[in-house]
């Protein structure tokens, strides 16, 4: 629960999952119980790569993710990390007015708990999870190219 912070150690151990090297795990989604407005539980993780975390977050109520990718090229490759606040618009699972007016307090305390990311994105339709934008956001976030790194 993000406005009591009960349930933290859940989160924590899924934060330092993905950033551990030695882990598989790439991403992990939190989605809001829209009844209470305020309860948010883990809905899935996994060790896929952007697109499967995109592929659950299309199917899921609002909420928040954190994912790690790998961009770089031949020589190098680097581990980066992005928060991602999932905020549908429309369909079955449209955020309700209420959960959205918490959604801006409750990412403060996301935040606290995933606290290292090279990116933040905020999305509200399934068009917007566009794996190869968001990589190309993240490359471009990284600073100086040379070597044309890729995802």
């Amino acid at each position: 629960n993000l406005s009591t912070r009960s349930g933290d150690n859940v989160g924590q151990e899924h934060y330092d999952a993905i950033r551990s090297d030695s882990n598989e795990e790439n991403w992990a989604f939190f989605a809001y119980d829209y009844a209470s407005k305020k309860a948010i539980d883990l809905s899935g993780s996994g060790s896929g790569d952007i697109n499967e975390f995109f592929d659950h977050v299309k199917e899921q109520r609002g909420g928040f993710g954190f994912c790690r990718v790998e961009t770089g090229d031949e020589e190098s490759r680097r581990a980066k990390f992005f928060l991602l606040a999932w905020v549908p618009e429309s369909g079955s699972n449209k955020l309700p007015i209420m959960v959205k007016g918490n959604m801006s307090v409750h990412k403060a305390a996301f935040k606290e708990i995933f606290r290292d990311f090279n990116s933040e994105f905020t999305f509200g339709s399934a068009e917007e999870l566009d794996a190869e934008g968001v990589m190309s956001t993240i490359i471009k976030a990284g600073g100086a190219n040379y070597m044309g790194q890729q995802a």
